[in-house]
C-alpha cells in the first residue's frame, strides 16, 4: 500500500519570516480548551520544578549538618578518651600520649569547623533559593537549621 507517486511536500527554511506564519496556522488548529491545558500543564511542571530545587537545596543543609554532627560525635569520643587518660593513676605520667590526643581533637576541630562553614555556605544558598522563589520569611527555617557556632582548638594543659 505504499504511495505510488511522490509527496509534494513543502519544506519551509525555519526563518523570523515563516515563524509566524507556521506557528499562527498552529494555533488556529489548538483550541481555547486545549490552550488552557497546555497552559495548565506549563504551570504544573514549573511548580514542580520549583518545588525540586527547592528540595535539593534544603537536602543540601541537612546533609552538611549531619556531617557537623558527626565530626562533633568525633570530638565527644576523643575528648572521653582524654579524660580517661587522665582519670587513669597509671598513665598520667605519660604526656606523649595525652599530646597525641590533643593533636588529634584539634584536627577534628578544623574539619568540624570546615564542615560548619559548609553548612552555613548551604544555608545561605537555600535561603537565596527561597527569595528566588518567593519566599520570603525565613523564621522557620532558621528554627530548623541553626548551623552550630565554630569550636576554638584546645590548648595544651
Amino acid at each position: 500500500m505504499w504511495l505510488k507517486r511522490p509527496l509534494n511536500l513543502k519544506i519551509l527554511p525555519f526563518n523570523d519570516k515563516n515563524f509566524k506564519e507556521i506557528f499562527e496556522g498552529f494555533n488556529m488548529q489548538i483550541g481555547s480548551a486545549l490552550k488552557q491545558d497546555v497552559h495548565d500543564i506549563l504551570c504544573e511542571d514549573l511548580l514542580r520544578e520549583r518545588a525540586a530545587v527547592l528540595s535539593r537545596a534544603g537536602f543540601a543543609v541537612e546533609n552538611a549538618l549531619q556531617q557537623v554532627i558527626r565530626i562533633n560525635q568525633r570530638i565527644e569520643e576523643k575528648m572521653n578518651e582524654l579524660r580517661t587518660h587522665r582519670n587513669d593513676v597509671s598513665r598520667r605520667k605519660d604526656l606523649t600520649d595525652q599530646v597525641t590526643i590533643l593533636e588529634e581533637i584539634n584536627t577534628i576541630i578544623d574539619q568540624y569547623n570546615t564542615a560548619c562553614q559548609k553548612a552555613e555556605l548551604q544555608y545561605y544558598y537555600f535561603i537565596v533559593t527561597r527569595e528566588a522563589l518567593g519566599l520570603r520569611r525565613h523564621e522557620m527555617v532558621r528554627q530548623l537549621y541553626q548551623i552550630p557556632p565554630k569550636k576554638k582548638k584546645i590548648q595544651a594543659i
